[in-house]
């Protein structure tokens, strides 16, 4: 017979997961990792003024023509060449996506353990929770590694000759990396999390509703 369990806590991680997932999601898909020193143009009687930036794939520049331009530059992924596209921004591109995609399957078997409690008696929860640790550890190894390409000479161009690797120079920090920073601590509490949502889906409670024949079973 299939029980659907839902409880309180077991919501709460699905709905953690899904959070820092999306905020790692978020934070590899935006150019604002590093910014560089904001820019004052005065052209025909008008200020304008932009801050130019870098991702960890990609970054935005003034074009010619006064256009401000997001783009990848890594035309050809990780093959692309180190001098355009640092070492370790690669190594950190794959592992913080490995993170954010270990972190979309822990979200898929959170669903799927509303249904389906346990496999090969292992129960899916605590399962999900202990590779949501593993994928917590490719995201801190992610963000350790990507201030270590600072002394590339993309950064240099944007961030002065004093950037090295975990110095920016005239750059400051930008707010994808504390998103990403966010969403891989989330991930590390999900993980904590995940204990007391099993703990909650396998209680006594639940399984008093399981013997009187009930398929759905919602606890707070």
């Amino acid at each position: 017979m299939c029980y659907v369990i839902i409880t309180g806590r077991s919501l709460a991680w699905l709905l953690l997961s899904l959070v820092a997932f999306m905020l790692i999601l978020t934070g590899i898909m935006t150019p604002k990792w590093l910014l560089g020193q904001p820019v004052v143009l005065n052209e025909n009687n008008t200020t304008k003024f932009y801050v130019p930036s870098v991702g960890i794939y990609n970054r935005c520049i003034r074009m010619k023509h006064d256009r401000y331009n997001c783009a990848p530059f890594s035309l050809y992924g990780l093959a692309t060449d180190s001098s355009v596209y640092p070492k370790p921004w690669k190594a950190a591109l794959f592992f913080l996506s490995l993170c954010a995609a270990i972190q979309f399957s822990t979200v898929l078997a959170g669903v799927l353990a509303c249904c389906v409690q346990s496999v090969f008696k292992k129960s899916v929860i605590s399962l999900a929770g202990a590779t949501q640790a593993l994928g917590g550890f490719f995201g801190v190894l992610g963000l350790l590694l990507y201030p270590w390409g600072w002394g590339a000479s993309r950064v240099k161009r944007l961030c002065g000759d004093y950037s090295e690797p975990y110095i920016p120079g005239e750059c400051s920090i930008g707010w994808a990396f504390f998103v990403t920073a966010i969403g891989v601590a989330q991930v590390f509490l999900a993980s904590a999390l995940s204990k007391t949502a099993d703990k909650a889906a396998s209680s006594d409670k639940v399984q008093f509703q399981m013997d009187e024949g009930k398929q759905l079973i919602c606890l707070v």
